[in-house]
């Protein structure tokens, strides 16, 4: 684990993603869990061990693996926030002993289709794929929703530390970021990764995506990102690979999809642009190109289908 900064933690030992902790005076704040429900656990332990009394757990976005880290606690009553709200000490984050998630409005409603039963059965056999031994020890093995869900932004305030929740368009749904108020640092999530492949292969959205990175860019504000993924800090001029590497993957998949669809094609410019961008991360790095270039293909084919010539940068 890595101090970056006064009172914030980066653990990036637990793959896939850096967890973060944060220490303020009304207790400490966890962003995102690991996904084996067993090692989240460990996790938040480990993090009381250090922070004490725990604030609240942060998610980042929807994707599925951050979702199974939250198997393995339970949670306060369910609250919406809409637009931009201030929580000072409520009884919401009070709580009885829990420690309530925040996380965005869409990433609740993701979650909230598990209360249907092909949903929940198709995300319990992922879960049991993924980590067998986990789910055999656990009673209920279901992600917990948010107890605190917002749409637009959301604010966390101590007397040493303000923490600034903002939703935005991401690697995935419900992607959100965090200002360090006054502190010139933002937590990323996904929306930022460093010296690894950009998570493009459930995007919702590409060309919003980029568009946030541009708007980052312009952040007068930030002088440090953590990056949800790799390196523990990074300046914010550093950016400007990935948003490269985003650009040419969009415009490899409309080439892709004018071609029509086809799996050597995929391969060969996956392994190029994996040469080109990410030569010393291998083959790894090869097939996470090759995942985000079918997710963007299909893109590309539902923007037609709904606008014909829309798929333009």
């Amino acid at each position: 684990m890595k101090e970056v900064a006064p009172g914030i933690f980066v653990e990036s030992s637990l793959a896939p993603y850096n967890l973060m902790l944060i220490r303020t005076e009304k207790g400490g704040v966890l962003v995102d869990l690991p996904p084996n429900p067993v090692h989240a656990l460990d996790w938040v332990e480990r993090a009381r061990g250090i922070l004490g009394q725990l604030r609240c757990v942060i998610i980042t976005d929807a994707r599925r693996e951050r979702q199974f880290g939250t198997v393995m606690g339970s949670l306060g009553e369910e609250s919406a926030l809409e637009g931009t709200s201030a929580l000072k000490g409520t009884s919401a984050l009070k709580g009885t002993g829990e420690v309530p998630i925040v996380a965005t409005i869409a990433t609740r409603r993701v979650m909230q289709t598990y209360d249907e039963e092909r949903p929940r059965r198709e995300l319990l056999d992922d879960l049991a794929r993924s980590f067998p031994d986990a789910v055999a020890a656990l009673d209920v093995p279901l992600p917990r929703k948010p107890s605190i869900a917002f749409d637009d932004t959301v604010t966390l305030y101590a007397p040493d530390r303000v923490l600034q929740l903002r939703a935005v368009a991401g690697a995935a749904t419900g992607s959100l970021w965090i200002l360090v108020r006054g502190e010139g640092i933002l937590i990323s999530g996904d929306t930022v990764v460093a010296d690894a492949v950009p998570p493009l292969d459930i995007t919702p959205d590409s060309k919003a995506w980029l568009n946030t990175m541009t708007l980052l860019s312009h952040q007068h504000d930030v002088t440090e990102i953590i990056p949800g993924r790799g390196q523990a800090l990074i300046a914010v001029g550093e950016i400007e690979p990935q948003r490269e590497f985003m650009r040419v993957m969009r415009r490899a998949a409309r080439t892709l999809a004018r071609k029509g669809r086809s799996s050597l094609g995929l391969v060969q410019t996956a392994q190029e642009l994996g040469q080109t961008f990410y030569n010393r991360h291998g083959q790894k790095a090869v097939k996470q190109i090759k995942a985000g270039l079918e997710n963007l293909v299909g893109e590309v084919a539902r923007m037609e289908a709904a606008e014909p010539g829309s798929s333009g940068e």
